[in-house]
């Protein structure tokens, strides 16, 4: 047994070696600077900060403006939380847009005569064709509130009335607990939310930001749905921005 040495800089390697083997190079592991893992942290970084962007921008596309022509569905669901949203979704019922109206998420402590006397137009309707939900407290209960009642109703098409900006989410929800049933979006815009130049509005960009953050892991939990289901990364990723059919 020999042994070898051999020096880098200020340090000396020592190799232990059997008598008969071959002599094999030994590389001492590179040791990387502070200053090299500072550029790699930063050059990380900026690529987050990329991918962050460019997905809020692609987010900010989503987001559906004025409500197109609407077909008829078999049902209608308002989600609770802003202004016009159940006024609306009466309205398109009264027009025949749909066989029976769910307003989920309501307060516990509101009644049905309560949520009438908001609309006095709307009492017929309040007695013969409307479902008051009140265990939802946010969009994810939303969709499972939704869910039960589909389920319970048998439809298969749902108009979804909510505020623009919460479209996007709401319908990712919604397509995770009811992944084979049509939704249609109808979007209400509240007043003071500037989607045209959203950049220009610090009030509206800092909505669309904080709606963003929450449409992330709405996306993904929506995603993992549709690939259980076997509909590929395209496909599911398609259908949980509604942009695809079910089914």
């Amino acid at each position: 047994m020999r042994h070898m040495a051999f020096a880098k800089r200020d340090k000396t390697y020592i190799v232990t070696r059997m008598n008969g083997a071959r002599d094999i190079p030994v590389q001492p592991r590179k040791r990387h600077s502070l200053a090299y893992w500072v550029r790699l942290g930063g050059w990380a970084a900026l690529a987050i900060a990329v991918l962050l962007i460019a997905g809020f921008l692609a987010f900010s596309g989503l987001i559906y403006d004025e409500p197109t022509d609407i077909r008829a569905a078999d049902g209608i669901v308002a989600l609770t939380g802003g202004e016009a949203r159940i006024p609306e979704a009466v309205e398109l019922l009264s027009q025949g847009k749909g066989r029976r109206l769910l307003i989920s998420g309501v307060n516990p402590v509101t009644t049905r005569g309560e949520l009438a006397s908001l609309m006095p137009d709307s009492r017929k309707w309040f007695r013969c064709c409307i479902d008051v939900g009140k265990l939802a407290r946010d969009t994810v209960g939303n969709a499972e509130e939704t869910r039960e009642w589909i389920k319970q109703r048998g439809f298969r098409s749902l108009i979804v009335v909510t505020a623009s900006y919460h479209m996007p989410r709401s319908l990712a929800e919604l397509r995770r607990a009811l992944p084979d049933i049509e939704l249609i979006p109808y979007p209400v815009r509240p007043r003071n939310l500037h989607l045209d130049a959203w950049w220009a509005y610090p009030g509206t960009l800092q909505l669309l930001a904080s709606e963003y953050v929450k449409f992330v892991p709405a996306f993904g939990r929506c995603l993992v749905i549709q690939l259980g289901l076997n509909r590929g990364l395209y496909g599911g990723s398609r259908l949980c921005v509604n942009a695809g059919r079910s089914g």
